[in-house]
């Protein structure tokens, strides 16, 4: 049995309640202890939320390591029978947005924010209204690209590595399939600045580049944490948009129609967002 497989059946014997507890408890409590990332992610909290006080902010920031617990708890403990996220899910908002996309046959951009589970919430997509492909930023570890990509071919999820050309992404909307990215961290050298949370800064442009490309629709899905392994869907009406003057105006437009609609998902559960993320690099500069 080769590595991969063996932390595989590893995780299989992980399942809601006390098993899921053991494991969970002293890595919130270490985290919290340790905060590692706090500085970084205590800045983003102030930035996205100023009128919020000292103790609000604080206890976003707490809630956003418990979180990150059980992000991985549940994702590993879905391996076992993927179909489990189904009936974790609760509650769905919004469905019918999806459906309705799927009718225009050109495919339908996903965003999601790394914000409550958002690898059960493409595992959910995947069972019901697959396929779904996602861009990915591969690890650099041998071992851990190996392990995350067998964990979330497990799950349903296609992947395509963000440096893969762009027609294949095209071709995917083409088939009328499903696409996924997640636009919420920052966008380096290849992304356009704009403003998020009041901060002018690099940001993905993927989702408008896509649309402005083959004219699907963007959906943004977000599952929301209700309780360990119980969760809210929620996905939102398609983004408006309209054709600028020219193709650059119009991606830098759409781009900042995004990042809005990312904010609008974070206020909705700020405790259970990816805070740690040096979102704006521009302001260390």
């Amino acid at each position: 049995m080769d590595k991969v497989q063996f932390v595989k059946k590893i995780m299989s014997h992980i399942q809601p309640g006390w098993r899921a507890n053991a494991i969970a408890c002293p890595l919130i409590g270490a985290l919290k202890l340790a905060k590692p990332r706090g500085e970084v992610a205590a800045q983003n909290i102030t930035i996205a939320f100023p009128e919020k006080n000292e103790q609000e902010r604080r206890d976003i920031l707490m809630d956003s390591y418990e979180s990150m617990v059980w992000t991985g708890i549940e994702f590993f403990a879905s391996q076992k029978d993927p179909t489990l996220v189904k009936k974790w899910v609760v509650e769905v908002e919004g469905e019918k947005y999806l459906s309705e996309a799927r009718e225009n046959g050109k495919g339908v951009i996903i965003i999601a924010p790394h914000l409550g589970n958002w690898e059960l919430a493409a595992s959910w997509l995947a069972q019901l209204h697959g396929p779904v492909t996602a861009i990915v930023r591969h690890s650099d570890d041998p071992f851990q690209r190996e392990l995350i990509a067998a964990l979330r071919e497990s799950s349903g999820l296609l992947t395509l590595d963000k440096n893969a050309p762009m027609t294949r992404g095209v071709g995917i909307l083409r088939r009328n399939e499903l696409f996924g990215i997640l636009p919420d961290q920052h966008g380096g050298s290849e992304g356009i600045v704009v403003p998020f949370f009041g901060v002018e800064t690099s940001t993905v442009i993927g989702p408008a580049v896509f649309a402005v490309l083959t004219g699907a629709p963007i959906i943004s899905i977000q599952l929301i944490r209700l309780a360990p392994f119980r969760f809210k869907i929620v996905l939102d009406a398609p983004l408006e948009w309209k054709k600028g003057p020219d193709r650059d105006t119009t991606i830098r437009d759409l781009t900042i129609i995004v990042n809005r609609q990312i904010e609008k998902m974070v206020r909705r559960a700020p405790g259970q967002w990816l805070w740690q993320h040096r979102r704006f690099k521009e302001l260390d500069d």
